[in-house]
């Protein structure tokens, strides 16, 4: 799925430049694989330590929360050090985290442990785009379709094996997953370490003061929000897809849907990389997305349950492809010394919306005892793409 060397230009044809492509890739992969590997035995988890609903969807919510409150302070480590050294700490972080929650069977050590790795995620991530920026400056939606394309490998690797991994090794304890998810993380860490390419970048204190970039413009925005709607859908399906059908009775449905759902992002993640020049940063694709959310959540709630698989796969296609096409809007709508900090703009205002899909429908569950009513907030955010999609702004090329 790597670029090949006659689809980019001879200044990012070097050797450094596939290096970063390929480790950004895996470093990508780990961003996401931690995270999704939580909502196939969050069932265990909330039985084991005794989690009211709402309490379980924090599990979820409360990482997407932190990496959106941490984002900007990562954009400013971004601006402040530099992105290769950014992504080291990040996954230095995320790597404690994952592997240190499996120590400890207790509410209070798993909360703690599962922040330590969503700000490990929060710094890394705004130096994705940022070097995407440096080496890609003229393939932005190529380049940003390839990395991205391992957030979703992570996620369906997660989704899909953590529930065979544990049949395959005979036992329930949702603690060997944290560990076997963990491992590859300190694996990434050890290879950015020692091959990432050191790109060029300039600390100065006019790249220091860009980190703020964006927050006073209507267009970083609209941008932040049109991710969060994208990413509350895709999150808080997530996480009740599986108490969902275990309340309805269909808990043997839980693995096949999580597998679409999360599946049906790969070959997304696949179109969106092939036809990146066509789509990057204009809107229909993203209204469109928006439309498939909308579809798909009606016909989740109110279509016979056969068909479910349907339903799930639009929901999946249409809130990963607007994340991914999200992804590539900082580098395409600012200079190259404002990416870091209209990074940080959308995923802070991306992550915050996601966290209160899940825990506003988790709310509403407890207090109505009405499992539909969890997905009320899915509802408003297929919507919310929709219209943010039609008022999208122009990217830096079209824009007069």
């Amino acid at each position: 799925m790597l670029a090949t060397s006659s689809s980019l230009s001879p200044a990012t044809s070097r050797r450094p430049a596939f290096t970063f492509l390929v480790l950004a890739w895996l470093v990508s992969v780990n961003l996401r694989s931690v995270l999704l590997a939580v909502p196939p035995v969050l069932p265990h988890v909330s039985q084991d330590l005794g989690l009211s609903y709402t309490a379980t969807s924090l599990l979820t919510s409360l990482p997407i929360l932190l990496m959106g409150l941490a984002a900007v302070p990562g954009a400013f480590l971004v601006s402040r050090a530099s992105p290769r050294s950014a992504i080291a700490i990040g996954l230095a972080l995320l790597a404690a985290g994952a592997l240190l929650r499996a120590l400890v069977p207790a509410a209070a050590p798993i909360f703690a442990f599962t922040l330590l790795l969503s700000l490990g995620i929060a710094v890394a991530q705004p130096a994705l785009p940022v070097l995407v920026r440096q080496w890609f400056p003229k393939q932005i939606g190529l380049a940003t379709g390839i990395y991205s394309n391992g957030l979703i490998i992570g996620e369906v690797l997660a989704a899909s094996l953590t529930i065979p991994i544990l049949g395959l090794l005979g036992t329930n304890d949702w603690r060997v997953t944290f560990i076997f998810w963990g491992l590859p993380v300190v694996a990434v860490f050890v290879l950015w370490l020692i091959f990432a390419p050191r790109a060029p970048w300039g600390g100065t204190t006019q790249g220091i003061a860009r980190w703020r970039a964006g927050w006073n413009t209507w267009r970083g925005w609209r941008i932040g929000l049109l991710l969060g709607s994208g990413s509350l859908v895709y999150f808080a399906m997530n996480t009740w897809i599986p108490e969902y059908d275990k309340a309805v009775g269909r808990e043997a449905a839980i693995q096949t849907a999580l597998s679409v759902l999360n599946g049906m992002q790969l070959p997304v993640s696949i179109l969106v990389t092939v036809f990146a020049s066509f789509v990057a940063g204009r809107r229909w694709p993203f209204m469109v997305s928006g439309a498939f959310c909308v579809i798909g959540i009606f016909g989740w709630l109110f279509a016979p349950a056969n068909t479910d698989p349907i339903w799930v796969g639009l929901l999946g296609a249409g809130s990963s492809a607007v994340f991914l096409l999200g992804l590539a809007l900082p580098p395409l709508l600012a200079p190259a010394r404002d990416v870091a900090g209209y990074t940080g703009l959308m995923l802070t205002l991306g992550y915050t919306c996601a966290f209160f899909g899940p825990l506003i429908g988790g709310g509403l569950w407890d207090v109505s005892g009405i499992p539909a009513l969890a997905f009320v907030p899915i509802v408003i955010a297929s919507f919310f793409q929709v219209l943010l999609g039609a008022f999208l702004p122009k990217p830096a090329r079209e824009a007069a």
